[in-house]
């Protein structure tokens, strides 16, 4: 069953069907541009975005496609991560989008998985600068892609996570794993241990609990994965479970956290609520957390529900 056909048999809302259907052209583009090694045209040239990372051109590629896609979509505004502000589109629009147009953009010379995040709000008819900060349990829909060895889609709209594959043959996206659970307990921790001497005690607790195996209060061993592409780490917990740790720590520029609130934590965190994982910033759930502003950066933890609980628990 392609992605058309199954947003039509299960969710009756055309205009939303038709943003998501709209975005996932926008990655169609995109994968088919990874996998073709093409020269990429921007419009822009390329500086650094709104939280100072340098872009590349496939960055400003990727947002302009976004973008593109959803002119004739009844979106009000559309916000990226690549931008500095919102985007108005349509003011009679009922949808706001928060994207990150190509998360793990570092990777790209690499050969390593990237991917496109997005988050679908409803606009609430009053300013949208009030609907942009509504917190994550009102997402709509969330989804992300992931440019590997296949362009994938993981997608929720409130009634389970499902996960679609590009057929390149067909154009299109076609269904792969309908209802997709996390197992809630697991052996398998993902986290950037050159970061330890930054760490909080909590966390240098935690892992090395994880670390100290079957000798160790855990009782078991652990492997750790780590990629470096959250839509990559993310992809693989659904797939097999895991917990993914992004903490604050002591360096200046990640005290609140590291990752992004709007563009990357509360869509990941709604799908993963959805398939019945947890995620937290290490005090309450990610989708509780208030958003003040459309930049802001959050302590990032997610995966198989009783790890997320045992991390919560770990003095």
């Amino acid at each position: 069953m392609d992605l058309k056909t199954f947003l039509e048999k299960n969710y009756s809302i055309d205009s939303l069907n038709k943003v998501i259907l709209d975005i996932s052209n926008a990655a169609i583009k995109i994968s088919n541009s990874i996998r073709n090694n093409n020269k990429l045209e921007s419009k822009k040239e390329t500086s650094e975005n709104a939280d100072g990372d340098k872009q590349k051109p496939l960055d400003i590629f990727a947002d302009e496609c976004v973008f593109e896609s959803i002119n004739n979509s009844s979106v009000a505004a559309y916000c990226s991560e690549e931008q500095d502000g919102m985007t108005t589109i349509d003011k009679n629009g009922k949808y706001l989008i928060f994207c990150d147009p190509l998360d793990g953009s570092s990777n790209i010379g690499n050969n390593i998985s990237i991917g496109t995040i997005f988050s679908i709000l409803p606009f609430n008819n009053g300013s949208i600068e009030n609907s942009l900060k509504q917190n994550g349990k009102f997402q709509l829909c969330a989804g992300f892609f992931v440019y590997g060895p296949q362009t994938t889609l993981i997608l929720s709209l409130g009634k389970g996570v499902h996960s679609f594959y590009y057929d390149h043959t067909k154009n299109h996206f076609n269904i792969l794993n309908p209802n997709i659970l996390i197992p809630e307990s697991t052996s398998e921790f993902s986290i950037n241990s050159s970061y330890r001497r930054y760490w909080n005690n909590k966390v240098k607790n935690y892992i090395k609990n994880c670390e100290d195996g079957t000798y160790g209060v855990r009782e078991k061993n652990f492997n750790m994965r780590w990629v470096g592409s959250l839509v990559a780490d993310a992809s693989r917990i659904f797939e097999r479970g895991g917990i993914f740790l992004y903490p604050e720590d002591k360096r200046e520029k990640n005290k609140s956290g590291r990752l992004r609130l709007t563009y990357e934590a509360n869509p990941i965190s709604f799908l993963i609520s959805q398939a019945g994982g947890k995620a937290t910033n290490g005090s309450i759930d990610i989708l509780n957390v208030e958003v003040n502003e459309i930049h802001q950066r959050v302590p990032f933890i997610f995966g198989s529900k009783e790890e997320v609980e045992i991390f919560l628990n770990t003095n």
